[in-house]
């Protein structure tokens, strides 16, 4: 029995028709949403273009997919995506987890690609980050959250007590729903445990570098964030230097949420690149 479709929601500039689509991919523990006032600056900005906003496999509501769940289960899933819509989908840009899920979707070749983009993603392996990175430790304290909760401000109180930031707290209790007059964690957190081991244990560099893939790959880097270690920052230099179709830029004022550090900034960069 096939996975059902992932659920997605378009966005383009009001009274636009746009000739090319993206798929934007959001990070772990997110949802599509969470691009949504971005993709709809971006629009403005580029109204040749529309963005499919999608909810990948075990967040938001794309729930119920079978196992395994891996990196390359996530891409064939933004494939199927491909094939259902009606639209020409010319580029796909993915943030930290979703970003690896968009080269992922590349290698697979189905279609060359006009324009990527891999935001604060790395695309190397980083085999003990599990341990030491928030996505890590996150995992951990949702996975302790009853199943059954009272209300949404309990969900908030457990995440407060745990040290987790007020914004970090916010965004993660989008994923609190009520069900049945009970509220739970719109997550399926095996999953996506299962995910995230593969997330860190794949190295996707042969990707960046292979301009058979897409005409244009741009790797974005938060000039603040942890993530790109600086022998990861030397590598992506290199291919850029090497390659054509790669570009690097690096958000200075940005964390690891550029669309949020630095929402201007990754404007500009991504409205520049997809009228090149």
């Amino acid at each position: 029995m096939s996975n059902p479709i992932l659920t997605h929601a378009k966005v383009s500039h009001e009274g636009s028709t746009p000739s090319s689509w993206m798929l934007v991919l959001h990070g772990v523990f997110g949802m599509g949403v969470n691009f949504r006032s971005f993709a709809k600056a971006l629009a403005a900005r580029a109204p040749e273009w529309g963005f499919v906003l999608c909810d990948l496999r075990g967040h938001g509501t794309s729930l119920g997919f079978a196992p395994p769940h891996t990196l390359d289960a996530a891409a064939a899933d933004v494939a199927a995506l491909v094939a259902s819509l009606d639209v020409p989908v010319r580029g796909i840009a993915g943030h930290s987890f979703g970003g690896k899920v968009a080269l992922t979707f590349l290698a697979r070749r189905e279609a060359r690609m006009a324009r990527a983009f891999v935001l604060d993603s790395v695309p190397g392996a980083r085999p003990n980050a599990m341990a030491s990175e928030d996505a890590g430790h996150v995992l951990e304290l949702l996975e302790s959250v009853p199943p059954v909760l009272e209300s949404r401000d309990q969900f908030v109180d457990i995440c407060s007590r745990a040290g987790l930031s007020k914004p970090t707290t916010e965004w993660l209790a989008m994923n609190v729903r009520r069900v049945d007059g009970a509220y739970g964690l719109r997550l399926e957190l095996p999953a996506i445990r299962a995910m995230l081991d593969d997330y860190f244990q794949k190295d996707l560099w042969d990707v960046v570098a292979d301009p058979s893939v897409t005409e244009r790959l741009d790797l974005v880097v938060g000039g603040a964030s942890k993530h790109y270690r600086p022998a990861d920052l030397e590598r992506a230099r290199a291919l850029s230097d090497k390659y054509p179709h790669v570009h690097l830029s690096i958000l200075e004022k940005a964390g690891h949420w550029v669309h949020v550090d630095d929402p201007q900034g990754l404007l500009d960069v991504m409205a520049s690149a997809l009228r090149y």
